[in-house]
């Protein structure tokens, strides 16, 4: 006499997460994740170590902000995180990023680094673009930059140029030929 295999033959376990745990009623209560695994461990040395598979929207994002020094291991760097912030990505999103995926918390050495880049950034502003005037010698260029109509229009730039912004440009212009020069 022949055995009929039963339907649950060979299964040995089931995976449940944490939405099936929830609908079995083995949890109390169901928290949403972001989607984000935690399969990276960030080393106080600045390196990014990918414990498994990651998504290869991941590993982009990883290649933004960090140095690839190997298959799975990535350093964060200065100048990395300069080049991701010259490309327009922000660092907050990279340290959002590297928080959701990490085993742990950001280790000191992460925060200070990031930190550290974001006050060098702050530091500086981009002030657009300038008309760059120069003048025969540097007492013409101290008494434009000195008149009282035109130093709010110009900035002294060395002994003997003044920088122009180009919303000031007309105006700028109409105060030299006031003071009797005019530019070609």
């Amino acid at each position: 006499m022949s055995r009929q295999p039963e339907p649950h033959d060979g299964l040995q376990s089931v995976r449940i997460n944490a939405l099936g745990a929830y609908v079995l009623g083995l949890a109390d209560t169901y928290r949403a994740t972001d989607g984000a695994e935690r399969t990276l461990k960030v080393l106080r040395n600045l390196d990014v170590v990918s414990l498994g598979e990651i998504p290869v929207a991941d590993r982009l994002v990883l290649d933004a902000y960090a140095e690839r020094t190997s298959d799975r291991v990535w350093s964060l760097t200065a100048p990395a995180l300069l080049a991701a912030l010259d490309t327009g990505r922000s660092l907050e999103a990279s340290s959002r990023f590297l928080g959701s995926r990490a085993h742990t918390d950001l280790p000191s050495t992460v925060t200070a680094l990031i930190d550290d880049v974001a006050r060098r950034t702050s530091q500086l502003q981009d002030l657009g673009m300038t008309q760059l005037v120069e003048c025969a010698d540097a007492a013409l260029a101290t008494l434009i930059a000195n008149d009282r109509r035109l130093r709010a229009l110009c900035r002294p730039v060395g002994d003997r140029h003044l920088a122009v912004p180009p919303e000031h440009g007309t105006a700028f212009r109409k105060g030299l030929r006031t003071l009797g020069y005019a530019l070609p």
